[in-house]
């Protein structure tokens, strides 16, 4: 006996989604790293519709000459195509990463903001410097 089933992706009851950056509002480092250890960075996000949901984030390495000290960050949310979407208000979420300092020189990250009238990608950006650890 052979049987044959198909599915269509064009099913209207199927989850439809995209990603789209969401906007990071502020981001809570210490004064300074110290050489070697491990930190955890805690960062706030929008949401902007109830359509949105948080999916976490994405950072890439931006060297923008020998060293490999500055961090961009992005929040990252799957956006569902749906007609009945929400304009929230108030709606700030949090996530956090480890970051362990490898380097020696000042660390630079750039969390995205979105993007001005003109098109242009905006930043808060923190510089935090690295000190030796201290002898125990």
């Amino acid at each position: 006996m052979l049987s044959f089933n198909s599915c269509s992706i064009d099913d209207d009851d199927a989850a439809n989604f995209h990603y789209e950056t969401l906007e990071i509002t502020d981001a809570v480092f210490p004064e300074f790293f110290e050489y070697g250890k491990v930190y955890n960075i805690e960062f706030s996000y929008v949401r902007p519709t109830s359509c949105h949901v948080y999916s976490g984030f994405d950072f890439n390495h931006t060297n923008t000459d020998s060293t490999m000290t500055e961090r961009t960050i992005f929040a990252i949310s799957t956006v569902l195509e749906e007609s009945d979407c929400e304009t929230l208000t108030d709606t700030e979420g949090v996530d956090s990463f480890d970051f362990e300092v490898r380097y020696r020189d000042t660390y630079t990250f750039k969390f995205y903001t979105g993007d001005d009238e003109n098109g242009e990608k905006q930043y808060l950006t923190y510089e935090v410097p690295v000190q030796e650890s201290e002898v125990q």
